[in-house]
């Protein structure tokens, strides 16, 4: 596959930077990793024909435009990795750059160039960028994007894949693999594959596939030990395991897998050779994703409004019916953790404890911060704490300042939140803001008659920590420095 790579580096450096410095300088000093990524470790686009699927991507153009009095120490790096450097220094006072007009003017021109570019890939959070995704899109061209951040539902839908960050840092970057709560132990080589016992397959696992597919597979692989590391790796998920994760791991342990597969041109036809039965393929997400229909929810298309997930008993909710409609209502719009007010609170509170206790570090931090819900009781995702994390960071908030207790954490996460809703012209009434403060702060009534006064405190109210909240705390309003739609 012919792919143009489009990088705003101030936009997603200045974004990486917020969630954390050390992986914003991996971004900027060692561009050769995640283009390695991109080229071997990461799917390609939904929609392609039979012959594209069996290919690989292909960086023919690579462009990077940065500010150079800013920016100008990682001008080398990306030289090194064969960039063309586009210059783009502040136009105004207030720091604004071409950039942006820069790039749309580039993927136009190659839009009418001699080669075919099949794929365009677009590093930039910049909601301006819809309009020319959707027009790359007319012209019959894929499109994946990185957006650090919460990109605008509109930028997300007009891209054919979109790469969550979380992955690109973990799997483009080499940050926290070890602490994935799906990863589990790195595929072992294929030397030691070869001696193991094969009584580790299931024996529900279905035969492998007769005809040259199954022939070609095993000639070069251990083709039971490979289906039952596969197996296992779902087993430990608890949500569907993205392919580029899989695809990944197991380049890592078996050197030589990719670029033939097996004989079979493309991850996706190694794994749908493969006896995974009853495990299911889902390709309609970014990537695909791998999973057990018994125990996951299958994974939403990106084109799809998204579903809502299995929730917690009405109980956990509180007697006020409009909580969980506003829940639910942000949880379709941006994305948001569909977590009761008793787990979100619970969320806010550990983090709280363990940034107390020792330094905050993304990565780190959340695992820690799942396990110590999880040991308490709440049924609390690794990818809820990080979209917490990854919002209060892109927010401005700063761990460890000693601004870390609840009434802080719940009040900027609700600011932000209201931002969002306004970006996606969500249409709140004027009680929303509280209630969104109630929800993430846990103080919610229980399942009794409902109180005549909904904008008062509610009498039976979940208590408070140690560190009380101001009697008089005020509703939060969306601040300017917390859209995340674009960077500076």
């Amino acid at each position: 596959m012919k792919s143009a790579l489009f990088v705003d580096f101030d936009n997603v450096y200045s974004g990486l930077r917020k969630l954390d410095p050390a992986v914003a300088e991996r971004f900027g000093r060692h561009p050769l990793e995640w283009i390695g990524w991109l080229t071997d470790g990461l799917g390609l686009p939904e929609g392609l024909d039979a012959a594209e699927a069996r290919t690989r991507r292909r960086l023919l153009v690579r462009r990077v435009y940065l500010n150079p009095q800013v920016y100008q120490r990682f001008r080398p790096s990306f030289n090194h990795a064969g960039f063309e450097i586009v210059d783009c220094p502040s136009m105004t006072s207030e720091g604004k750059t071409s950039t942006d007009i820069h790039m749309v003017l580039d993927m136009v021109e190659l839009l009418q160039h001699p080669v075919h570019y099949d794929e365009f890939i677009v590093f930039s959070a910049d909601a301006d960028f819809t309009p020319v995704l959707r027009k790359l899109r007319r012209w019959d061209r894929r499109t994946t994007v990185l957006a650090v951040g919460f990109p605008s539902a509109a930028y997300r839908a007009s891209a054919d894949l979109l790469i969550e960050p979380d992955r690109f840092i973990r799997e483009g970057l080499g940050f926290g693999a070890e602490v994935d709560e799906a990863a589990g132990p790195a595929p072992t080589p294929a030397s030691t594959l070869a001696s193991a016992p094969t009584a580790t397959v299931p024996e529900a696992a279905e035969p492998a596939p007769s005809g040259p597919t199954a022939a070609n597979l095993a000639t070069e692989l251990p083709l039971q030990q490979m289906t039952a590391w596969l197996r296992a790796e779902v087993e430990r998920a608890d949500q569907p395991v993205p392919c580029a994760r899989l695809a990944s791991r197991l380049m890592a342990g078996h050197p030589g897998l990719a670029p033939e597969w097996g004989g079979q041109g493309s991850f996706r036809r190694f794994l749908e050779a493969l006896p995974l039965a009853p495990l299911r393929l889902d390709w309609s997400a970014s990537g695909g994703h791998l999973y057990d229909p018994a125990r996951h929810v299958p994974p939403r298309p990106l084109s799809a409004p998204q579903t809502v997930r299995p929730h917690p008993a009405a109980s956990a909710w509180g007697s006020d019916p409009s909580l969980f409609a506003l829940a639910r209502q942000m949880h379709d719009a941006i994305g948001m953790p569909l977590l009761s007010p008793r787990d979100f609170r619970a969320l806010l509170e550990m983090i709280a404890v363990d940034v107390a206790a020792q330094p905050f570090q993304l990565n780190e931090t959340g695992k820690r911060v799942r396990d110590r819900c999880r040991e308490a009781g709440h049924e609390v995702s690794r990818e809820a704490v990080n979209w917490v994390l990854r919002g209060l960071l892109l927010c401005g908030h700063e761990f460890g300042q000693g601004h870390d207790d609840l009434p802080t954490l719940s009040y900027r996460l609700v600011g932000n939140l209201l931002n969002l809703c306004r970006r996606e012209q969500l249409v709140m009434d004027e009680g929303a803001p509280a209630l969104l403060q109630r929800w993430v702060s846990g103080k919610i009534a229980p399942n009794a008659a409902p109180n005549p006064a909904p904008e008062a405190e509610p009498q039976a109210a979940v208590p408070m920590p140690a560190q009380a909240e101001p009697a008089q705390e005020p509703v939060p309003q969306p601040a300017a420095a917390a859209d995340q739609s674009t960077q500076p």
